[in-house]
């Protein structure tokens, strides 16, 4: 680690915008040593969060494994947390529980602990989500139902079984079906990608030969939707067999353009980790958290606050209408 990034941490530049929704004044700050360690190393997704929490502060210390990988991730956060030198560690997890032992031992030596996409952690101060997992399932289902006219059967998609919010993503969609869409049928086939694009190519021409009555794919991670895609484009099923996922809009956008998808969803994780350092911010001053929160991003203004988890409203529908939009602006 590089000591000369984490002594200098968040000085004046932090009496900015981003500060707004603290109740402290600026000149009052104390401002935290944080550490930030993202899931991979450069893919578009992480490398959109590195920026954004590099913006919030420019001395603020990003790192993530080379691959998606749980054990290389907790080696990256306990290297940190005994050198003995962040007040906070922020993170999204690979695997959760993977993570709990690290940042216990954290915890007890008085170092702030938030975390992204990891709503069932139990060592953390925080859990910080974008959207309720429910609703983002529901909201995936309903944008799949559209397009597949409410009727057919489908699959779910994963990165890993490992990711809770990604599976958790995948049961409530399940549920808003069951729910909602009494002539969707759910083939109880979960498919795994290991959050690899061309992996979920694969698996979606399998499931479709497995499955010739196949009509829609619903995926979780920002991989699903354009392995599928690519796959159900190269068949010639484009308006037949029906693929949704979170994505990153420039990773899906010549689908969308071609009608292979009819939308995808997405949340920007770069304004989650920067509401993630605010709340750090927060929490080394000695704030009190509340019923509800205002993390001074569009998004985290209201935030619901139960138990350590912490909830906004950042989910988005991309689809013909905007997608070039986010492609412009780098996502």
């Amino acid at each position: 680690m590089n000591k000369k990034v984490l002594a200098g941490v968040l000085a004046a530049a932090m009496a900015t915008t981003m500060m707004a929704g603290l109740s402290v004044s600026a000149e009052e700050q104390k401002m935290p040593r944080i550490a930030f360690v993202g899931k991979v190393e450069g893919q578009p997704w992480w490398d959109n969060v590195r920026k954004n929490v590099e913006e919030w502060g420019a001395e603020v210390a990003y790192q993530a494994p080379a691959e998606v990988d749980a054990a290389a991730q907790v080696q990256i956060m306990t290297d940190l947390v005994n050198q003995g030198e962040i007040d906070a560690l922020l993170f999204s997890p690979n695997d959760p529980a993977a993570c709990e032992a690290i940042c216990k031992e954290a915890m007890d030596k008085g170092i702030i602990c938030i975390a992204t996409e990891a709503s069932g952690m139990e060592n953390v101060n925080y859990d910080i989500e974008a959207f309720d997992e429910a609703g983002l399932g529901a909201f995936l289902m309903d944008e799949l139902a559209a397009q597949m006219g409410e009727e057919g059967q489908y699959v779910t998609m994963v990165g890993s079984l490992t990711m809770e919010s990604q599976n958790n993503w995948a049961d409530a969609a399940i549920a808003r079906a069951e729910e909602a869409y009494p002539n969707l049928e759910y083939l109880d086939e979960r498919l795994v990608d290991d959050s690899d694009a061309d992996i979920a190519y694969n698996l979606t021409k399998e499931a479709i030969q497995k499955y010739p009555e196949l009509k829609g794919i619903l995926g979780t991670g920002s991989f699903d939707a354009p392995g599928a895609a690519r796959a159900i484009e190269e068949m010639g099923l484009t308006g037949q067999v029906f693929a949704i996922s979170v994505a990153m809009p420039s990773e899906v956008a010549d689908y969308i353009a071609s009608g292979t998808l009819g939308s995808v969803g997405l949340w920007d994780a770069g304004v989650t980790a920067k509401a993630m350092c605010n709340l750090a911010v927060k929490l080394f001053n000695g704030e009190e958290i509340g019923d509800t929160v205002d993390l001074g991003i569009d998004g985290y203004n209201e935030c619901t606050v139960d138990g350590t988890l912490i909830v906004g409203q950042g989910q988005i529908a991309i689809n013909a209408d905007n997608v070039e939009e986010w492609v412009e602006i780098g996502l």
